[in-house]
């Protein structure tokens, strides 16, 4: 069942070895994005899918049956914020900048807030100075007087965040 046509990739509900997955195919003619989101889905343990496998033009992945950050923020906000918090901070500490995280849809959560998964990894990057706390707080923090603490993050990651979770009070 095609739950999503994208500019890159068609993604599709399918049967994988007797459980729901994600095939997500690449549209013709596209650059194949999904060699870089397979290696950096692989390369991460925590906050994503799971990758069941990939070839040239396809991944097979982790279905994940979720609600969506806005819905998250309105069930308990502090909860919501402090999920997220933490994948931005994972996905910092392991290099991988996913740029769209200022999409409500990117980022979903167990009914009950008891997880959260970052999801569409086709557009990320892999780089050392990867900025997505700073994104989310960017989008979804500007009620927050976090310039001490986002200047702090900037020159040393573990003391920022602490101090982005104090002014946050999550």
């Amino acid at each position: 069942m095609r739950l999503f046509n994208g500019t890159r990739s068609f993604v599709e509900l399918i049967d994988y070895k007797g459980k729901q997955a994600i095939l997500k195919q690449l549209r013709p003619g596209k650059p194949d994005t999904l060699v870089k989101e397979a290696k950096i889905l692989k390369s991460l343990d925590r906050y994503v899918p799971k990758l069941y496998e990939s070839g040239p033009g396809y991944i097979i992945m982790e279905y994940i049956d979720g609600i969506s950050l806005k819905q998250a923020l309105a069930r308990d906000p502090k909860r919501a914020i402090r999920l997220a918090l933490e994948a931005c901070y994972y996905l910092d500490r392991m290099g991988v900048y996913h740029k769209e995280l200022g999409r409500y849809h990117h980022l979903l959560y167990g009914p009950r807030l008891e997880w959260v998964r970052v999801i569409d990894f086709e557009r990320s990057v892999l780089r050392p100075d990867a900025r997505n706390v700073l994104q989310f707080a960017g989008f979804y923090l500007r009620d927050y007087d976090l310039a001490e603490a986002l200047t702090l993050y900037k020159r040393n990651k573990k003391a920022g965040f602490a101090a982005i979770l104090e002014v946050v009070g999550v």
